[in-house]
């Protein structure tokens, strides 16, 4: 698991610094080269977001354990670095724009997870009664 967490925390990482890069060009503001430390701290949300997602791979955990976990995980470590940095103040709008996004994502991910699961059961259950029934004709 820890394996897949550092792969997936590159790859987020990676991500982040894509997004940094684009913000940096449609805002067009400063040089590159000063912003190189803020694309390179952009990087640090998607590392953080993409690297807890094993958490959905720990199989005694319900989906609404996860993505809990996985909600706080994020949400902590992305406003403590975005308080850090200074791209916003506790209870300013941009702050609850940003707040009320990620519990609606995190919503739309329990729900997707949930019906994802709920459909992977009901066809394991048809398939273990199509064997009973077939055990049974024998």
């Amino acid at each position: 698991m820890w394996k897949k967490a550092v792969m997936l925390s590159i790859l987020g990482y990676l991500l982040g610094v894509a997004i940094g890069v684009i913000v940096f060009l449609s805002s067009s503001e400063g040089s590159l080269a000063k912003s190189i430390p803020y694309i390179l701290l952009c990087g640090i949300p998607g590392c953080i977001a993409m690297g807890s997602t094993v958490v959905y791979d720990i199989e005694k955990w319900s989906v609404a354990r996860a993505t809990v976990t996985h909600f706080l995980i994020t949400f902590l470590c992305f406003y403590l670095l975005a308080f850090a940095l200074g791209w916003f103040r506790f209870g300013d709008s941009l702050f609850w724009t940003i707040t009320a996004a990620m519990v609606a994502g995190y919503i739309i991910i329990w729900l997707i997870q949930y019906l994802i699961y709920k459909r992977q059961i009901r066809k394991m259950n048809d398939n273990l009664q199509k064997r009973k029934s077939g055990w049974k004709a024998e």
